[in-house]
């Protein structure tokens, strides 16, 4: 369902109640994020390492969406290849997202500590 904060006016374009761009990627990486957590040994997470995106067509404000995965499992990388649907069938957006297989405790040793 795209809500008030997934709209372009969001970023910028205002007036415009219509699911962003960027919104449609984060939503994409949720769904992603979402699909693979059940497939990981203990102690892995995924990151995303790319991605391309097509954003087609319009949803408006409180309509549904969903998103459609096909996943390719390349070594400690997942091609996730995507395409974000309206409630007719038309198609939103697709693009394909790579995410990578990492130990979740190496990673965050690796950041940087918190600012602020």
């Amino acid at each position: 369902m795209v809500r008030e904060d997934d709209c372009a006016t969001r970023w910028g374009n205002d007036g415009l109640m219509v699911l962003s761009t960027p919104a449609m990627l984060g939503l994409m990486e949720q769904t992603c994020v979402e699909v693979l957590a059940p497939v990981l040994a203990a102690g892995e997470m995924t990151v995303g390492v790319g991605v391309t995106l097509t954003h087609a067509a319009v949803a408006g404000c409180g309509e549904p969406v969903a998103y459609r995965v096909a996943l390719t499992v390349v070594g400690r990388d997942v091609d996730v290849d995507f395409t974000v649907v309206g409630p007719t069938g038309t198609v939103l957006g697709h693009g394909s997202h790579r995410r990578r297989v990492v130990d979740r405790a190496a990673f965050l040793r690796r950041l940087p500590p918190p600012t602020g």
